[in-house]
This record gives C-alpha cells, sequence and structure tokens, in this order.
C-alpha cells in the first residue's frame, strides 16, 4: 500500500494522519513521506499487542484519511479502513470511485466491480488507498465476508452518511459541489407530508403519493414529480432541498410529490402507462384531492436511472401536461426486446412551438460497460441523447457531475436542474 501517505513523526517513527474533515483534499504533499500502514505495521512488529492503538492511530478523528496526491495535484489520496475480527476473510469496497478501476465489461458485480481491502500485517485492519479527483462526491460501504457470510456495512468511524435506515457513507472532497443545500431542516421546519392514494386504471394498481406543500406557496406554484419515495424521501430529503433552494431565492416555492416506485413491468409497454398515470391519472388527483393548480410550462417530472427514461419518454408523450424533465444518469441505453439500444432517440420527432425543456444529467464516472447496456455506457448515451433533442429543437442542458450512479451525485445534478428550468420563472 505505498500509496498511502502521511507526514513522519518527529517521535516514536509513528505516523501522524492528514486533516480529516468532510472537506479537506488534504495537508502538506510535500512533507508526506512515509505510508500510515507501514508506519502501523513497524509499530506491530515492535509491540504486537498494539492493536488498538494501532486503530486509533489510524481512525481518530475519523476516516476516511485525506491527503493531497502528491503525483497529482487535481486528485486526494483517500485510505478507507476497516477492523475486524479473526473470523474476518475480506473486506471490499462498494462505490462508484471504483468505475476506473473495474474490471470490464461487469459481468459479476462484486468481483468486478467491487475492489479487495488489503489486511495489516499483525492486525484485523483492512486497508484501500485510492487517488480520487478531488471534486468527487460518493457514497461508499464495505462488504465484509465473515464465517462465510458476506454482510453490508457502513463505515462506523466516518460520521457523515446518507439518511434511512443503514445509510451509505459519504465521501466529499474538498471540491466537491456546495453541500449546504443538503442540510437536514430543523425540526420546528420540517414539511409534513400528505399521503394521497391514486388507484391507477394504467398501472392496475393502487399508488402512493407524498404530497409536500412548501408552506405560503400558492396553488399554482411549481410542481416537481419525482420517482422513488425511499430514495428522495429517506436517503436524501427533496424536500429539505427544495426549501432550501426557495430559501435562498434560487427558485421559487415548489410543490414536491414522490411516486412510491416505477413498475417494472412499464418496460413491456415502453413505458406508454407511465405517461397515461402521470398525465390523466396523478395530475387530476393533485387538482381534485390536494387542491393544486399546477401549469403546464412549471410543472417538471424527473427520476434518476431508469426513472431518467421513463420520465423523458412520458414528457415527450404528453408536452400538453410537461413542461420540463430532469433526467439523472438516465438510461438512454434502453430498448424494448428485439430493438436495437438506443430507443428513445430513434422516437423523437421536432419539438412543438412550445417544447419541453430538457436538464439531462451523468456523471463522469459512469463509463462502465455492462451486460445490461452492451457497451452504450450511461455518459456517452445521454450525450447523444441530448444532441439528439437538440437537433429536434428541444430545449437541452446536458450536465456532467463529478461521480456516478450514486445518491451523491444526482442529489447535486437535482438542485443544478432544478436551478435550471426554474430559476427564471
Amino acid at each position: 500500500m505505498a500509496g498511502i501517505a502521511v507526514m513522519a513523526a518527529a517521535a516514536a517513527g509513528q505516523a501522524q494522519s492528514p486533516d480529516h474533515s468532510d472537506n479537506s483534499g488534504g495537508g502538506d504533499d510535500g512533507a508526506l513521506t512515509i505510508s500510515v500502514v507501514a508506519g502501523l505495521e513497524a509499530m506491530l512488529a515492535e509491540r504486537p499487542h498494539a492493536r488498538d492503538e494501532a486503530w486509533r492511530t489510524l481512525s481518530q478523528p475519523r476516516l476516511p484519511l485525506r491527503s493531497l496526491d502528491p503525483d497529482n495535484p487535481g486528485h486526494a489520496l483517500v485510505t478507507f479502513a476497516w477492523r475486524g475480527d479473526a473470523q474476518t476473510t475480506s473486506v471490499r469496497l462498494d462505490s462508484v470511485i471504483n468505475a476506473p478501476r473495474a474490471r470490464q465489461p461487469v459481468t459479476d458485480y462484486i468481483t468486478d466491480f467491487t475492489l479487495p481491502m488489503t489486511r495489516m500485517e499483525g492486525a484485523d485492519i483492512w486497508t484501500l488507498t485510492l487517488s480520487v479527483p478531488r471534486d468527487v462526491e460518493a457514497v461508499y460501504s464495505f462488504l465484509v465476508e465473515r464465517e462465510g457470510r458476506v454482510q453490508r456495512w457502513s463505515d462506523p468511524a466516518n460520521p457523515a452518511r446518507m439518511g434511512g435506515q443503514d445509510g451509505e457513507s459519504l465521501l466529499r472532497l474538498d471540491r466537491a459541489p456546495r453541500a449546504d443545500i443538503h442540510r437536514p431542516l430543523a425540526f420546528d421546519e420540517t414539511i409534513t407530508a400528505q399521503r394521497l392514494t391514486v388507484d391507477s386504471a394504467a398501472l392496475g394498481r393502487s399508488v402512493q403519493l407524498d404530497l409536500f406543500r412548501l408552506p405560503d406557496a400558492p396553488d399554482d406554484a411549481p410542481v416537481l414529480i419525482l420517482y422513488d419515495a425511499f430514495l428522495w424521501g429517506e436517503r436524501a430529503r427533496a424536500s429539505d432541498m427544495l426549501a432550501r433552494l426557495a430559501t435562498r431565492g434560487d427558485i421559487p416555492p415548489t410543490h414536491l410529490v414522490l411516486i412510491d416506485q416505477l413498475d417494472p413491468a412499464s418496460a413491456n409497454h415502453a413505458y406508454a402507462d407511465q405517461a397515461a398515470f402521470i398525465a390523466d391519472e396523478l395530475l387530476p388527483a393533485l387538482q381534485a384531492e390536494a387542491g393544486l393548480a399546477p401549469r403546464r410550462e412549471t410543472t417538471l417530472l424527473a427520476g434518476a436511472s431508469r426513472r431518467g427514461l421513463s420520465a423523458s419518454l412520458t414528457a415527450l408523450a404528453r408536452p400538453d401536461t410537461i413542461g420540463g424533465v430532469i433526467s439523472l444518469s438516465g438510461s438512454f441505453y434502453w430498448a424494448p426486446d428485439g430493438a436495437a439500444p438506443e430507443w428513445a432517440r430513434r422516437q423523437l420527432v421536432p419539438a412543438p412551438d412550445e417544447a419541453l425543456r430538457f436538464h439531462l444529467a451523468a456523471g463522469r464516472l459512469e463509463t462502465i460497460v455492462t451486460s445490461t447496456n452492451q457497451g452504450h455506457v450511461m455518459l456517452e448515451t445521454n450525450r447523444a441523447m441530448a444532441q439528439a433533442l437538440t437537433e429536434h429543437g428541444y430545449p437541452v442542458e446536458l450536465a456532467v457531475y463529478p461521480g456516478g450512479h450514486d445518491i451523491a451525485g444526482w442529489r447535486s445534478a437535482l438542485a443544478d436542474g432544478l436551478v435550471g428550468l426554474l430559476g427564471d420563472r
């Protein structure tokens, strides 16, 4: 692990850990002369029973360690660590930052994409150091094998993590996008959801909706309809982010509607059932049951991954009801069974006079070839879709954010999309 660098300590040959602060990119790179692991292994060779001391030295005040990469000033050396026990047989890092080192094509996610960590000689401490661009924000977790069973864990030595039970740990380096808009609201500021149920003929089931009405916003205020209530209701609270953006004056006060899920069976209908549900059932229900008066030009539909694809297809099919789309890592490689990949862009027709607007976002790390995308990787297919939309007369903004296919990158990309589509309204 020669890439793990910290300053040589003046006394006892021990290593000092670099700055652990959440926005730290590192310290004095020129003075970083010995590796953390080498220093601690040397200490353990002299004092085999100092395992607790070794872990405290490595993990306090927090993990992962960060220091400037002396070979690339735009990168940080990030050291991840896990403390196991005598029964721990392997530990692997799972994070989108693994993408540049993934074995492609990825056919087995565990063996091809997650990265093995190395056990420190003389202790049940597992480490891995990666050189990571300093503008990256990403989640990570550990896959720990113990007594023949693999279990996923967040990092107990890192207090920064996403919301929800068992939320993933968060790595945020010093040049990452602003984080203030992602801070949870105070308890007395939290917006309580109103639960609505729509009996959908289009989807053949009852759909649960969570409506967050921003205080003092008029009935005809902008509306963001967002797929995946768990993702945006627990892991990254979109209602809090909308409130902070409105308070800053970046967007007008905006109501939020969270949809419980995207039906897997919708792929069999090329997502036409979703268009019927959104336009003919959900929007009328918001008027009849919640008293909202959505205006077409400020009604936005958004989602990540396959949900971004569905949002785009729905808006294209029903531009009379949807004025804008925010697609986060949209799965534009997708095609119906028997059709060639990237089906959606081949269905485009010239934009109407009042063309709906698009904000497409994809991560710089989304370059992984899988059996699902057949080489039509996220980043490039989003670029191709943006170009095709432009050629057909649709206003499009393509944003390449410094991350990958995960909630940490999506939440900042969603905020940018909201400002882009509503900031001038």
